[in-house]
């Protein structure tokens, strides 16, 4: 049976948005490192295609910083498995369009021993946490308050009670907090 594991970036205040978040080296490392640990990522469309519009680019030019380079082509090699209701086709290499329940496309995902890293998004991320589908959670706290966006699994409407397993702290201040679910 695989797993979902989930990586979010969150503000003081509880932000989920991209564009209010460090995003340098170690930071980018950390994420390539989960990577390497999963079969393929989770996405919904929100993410997908905000990732979609800046990843292939860098990855296919190899212009920029080179661990930003690396990351694009690790990203772009990963298998991608996107939510949606809206789409009727995904074109970004190695992408697949997921259009059933997002309850039993997990499931039939892990029963095949896929391991699998939500990328990014409080609404999919919201779900799967709701759903109980979540193995492993990292929450990378940003030192920024954002004063505004979409708040970590602001979907949510059942108590999550989790176990601590490991904290990492950067040289940005970002720090990177590890829970298990206690089933």
């Amino acid at each position: 049976m695989g797993r979902i594991i989930m990586m979010m970036n969150v503000t003081l205040d509880g932000c989920c948005d991209h564009t209010q978040v460090i995003a340098d080296e170690e930071l980018h490392q950390y994420s390539a490192d989960l990577m390497d640990q999963v079969d393929g990522g989770l996405f919904g469309r929100e993410i997908y295609q905000l990732m979609e519009r800046s990843w292939p680019p860098i990855a296919s030019s190899g212009v920029g910083p080179q661990y930003l380079v690396d990351f694009a082509r690790k990203l772009d090699r990963q298998p991608k498995y996107v939510f949606s209701r809206t789409l009727d086709h995904v074109s970004w290499q190695n992408s697949f369009l997921l259009k059933g329940p997002v309850a039993e496309e997990v499931t039939r995902l892990t029963s095949e021993g896929k391991e699998l890293l939500v990328n990014g998004g409080p609404g999919l991320g919201s779900t799967l946490a709701q759903l109980g589908l979540v193995d492993e959670y990292h929450f990378l706290v940003q030192p920024i308050v954002a004063g505004r966006g979409p708040q970590l699994l602001g979907g949510v409407r059942d108590r999550l009670n989790l176990k601590r397993a490991e904290t990492k702290l950067f040289s940005s201040g970002v720090v990177a907090h590890r829970y298990t679910p206690v089933r």
